[in-house]
């Protein structure tokens, strides 16, 4: 299966498990725009790209019920360019996430590989990827309820299909 094709079962999916969110490709720049009034949720994932559709789904698993109301669940970007201490944040707030999205590609049968966002040349620190495995690891073990709804239907629908 392509990876045009698993993107769409994957948002027929998730779709069909969270009535409150609407999935659009093609987009410039992922993003999470909040619900507002009656209008759903929405997640913007980079022009049809199967990882950063992944991406964005496990930001949305993550986020608490409060972190949903706020667009981008209320995380703040800094472009290419940051410095030492903002990539190191960024580290910080990016090792969940990828966990899950490891554990996401895992199941569907595609590579993984960390994000850093950032096109300075500087490796991903240690203490990242540690983190993101370890996270990773409690992904597969432990989800949390959202993160464990999407990979039991991603196991069921998407696996068989590779």
């Amino acid at each position: 299966m392509n990876d045009n094709k698993i993107c769409a079962e994957l948002i027929r999916i998730i779709e069909s498990l969270f009535s409150e969110l609407t999935i659009i490709g093609g987009a410039n720049e992922p993003y999470y725009k909040a619900p507002k009034d009656d209008s759903n949720a929405i997640i913007y994932y980079r022009d049809n790209y199967l990882r950063s559709l992944l991406h964005e789904l496990a930001h949305y698993c993550l986020a608490g019920k409060e972190r949903r109301k706020l667009n981008d669940y209320g995380y703040w970007y800094n472009e290419c360019g940051r410095t030492e201490e903002e990539q190191i944040l960024f580290e910080v707030v990016e090792a969940r996430p990828q966990g899950l999205e490891k554990a996401m590609c895992e199941v569907i049968g595609i590579g993984f590989s960390p994000s850093l966002d950032d096109f300075s040349g500087r490796p991903p620190s240690d203490s990242f990827l540690q983190n993101l495995q370890s996270n990773y690891l409690d992904m597969i073990s432990n989800p949390p309820p959202l993160a464990e709804k999407v990979l039991d239907a991603m196991k069921s629908s998407l696996s068989s299909s590779k």
